[in-house]
């Protein structure tokens, strides 16, 4: 027995640690991964600053939530989150089944309405395989939440796997998409091959247990998205809107409180005191033209004298 003295370091756990996250590098955003020397559709650590074509892990375990981000972009977090989708409640308590902002099917829509939307999305809890097995996160929103739903498919209807994931390796490449502003980029996720090697399966295994139940935090700043058409205009608040229509209905004062009625303009008048511009004068009365009388008619002169 020693009197060395114990590091405190010594009894973190993975609650207590930065899990590194994976990003996909879309088009527009990712500056600092484009810096590095990232381009669109790689792969981006977050923490370690490393750079990826494709990613292989074995899936610990997919949590579902919910974001609702705005139409403003800016490097602040979610208007209103939900970590855990199935549960019904945001992080505020609010019930999300009374949201009318909810949106189940992200991808069915375009970037432009989703960030009016609460929008279901996907986050990977994982094993890294190709960096020491360390954890991993990779978050699946917008057009890749259905890929990610394909991913549980995968998983959940393999015969062979019989639930036991950890034997799953899955290997996630990137595919691109058009859409009417510029191509992007969703995960592309497929199970490629089943371990079975028993000893590699359990340390697999092991490493999973250990990880369950890690908290996985928000994100930190809105994902990066497909391109979007740039704004027609903005309200008198600063809110952006993309079309006639959302203009017309975000000018509207119903837009922002549901009992507000329109009002007509109020009529601007001079404060008490203030010196009067002079009145105009009123135009000249028009002269009513008189009628001059008809002119007798005569009998024509006999000029026979």
């Amino acid at each position: 027995m020693t009197d060395e003295p114990r590091r405190s370091m010594d009894g973190y756990g993975p609650e207590d640690m930065a899990i590194p996250e994976w990003r996909l590098i879309q088009n527009m955003g990712g500056e600092w991964a484009k810096t590095l020397g990232g381009v669109p559709g790689q792969f981006f650590n977050k923490l370690t600053d490393e750079v990826a074509d494709e990613l292989n892990l074995i899936v610990v375990d997919i949590l579902i939530g919910r974001t609702k981000w705005g139409r403003e972009i800016s490097d602040a977090g979610p208007l209103c989150a939900s970590n855990d989708a199935k549960g019904g409640f945001s992080i505020y308590g609010e019930v999300c089944a009374n949201c009318p902002d909810r949106l189940d099917a992200p991808w069915s829509v375009d970037a432009t309405e989703r960030r009016t939307k609460c929008c279901t999305n996907y986050t990977i809890l994982g094993i890294d395989l190709d960096h020491d097995n360390l954890p991993v996160i990779l978050r699946a929103h917008g057009t890749s939440a259905l890929a990610c739903r394909q991913l549980i498919t995968q998983l959940k209807m393999n015969k062979t796997l019989k639930g036991e994931y950890h034997r799953a390796i899955v290997n996630v490449k990137r595919q691109e998409k058009t859409t009417p502003y510029g191509p992007t980029f969703t995960l592309h996720p497929k199970v490629v091959e089943l371990i079975t090697d028993a000893t590699r399966a359990g340390e697999l295994k092991a490493e999973s247990i250990r990880l369950l139940g890690t908290p996985i935090p928000l994100p930190e700043g809105r994902p990066d998205e497909e391109p979007t058409p740039e704004p027609l205009g903005y309200t008198p608040e600063g809110v952006p809107f993309y079309s006639e229509e959302e203009g017309v209905k975000l000018m509207e004062p119903a837009a922002t409180d549901p009992t507000a009625t329109k009002e007509p303009p109020a009529v601007a008048t001079a404060p008490t005191g203030a010196k009067q511009p002079p009145a105009k004068a009123a135009p000249p009365a028009k002269e009513e033209k008189k009628e001059k009388p008809p002119v007798p008619e005569c009998e024509p002169l006999d000029l026979n004298f």
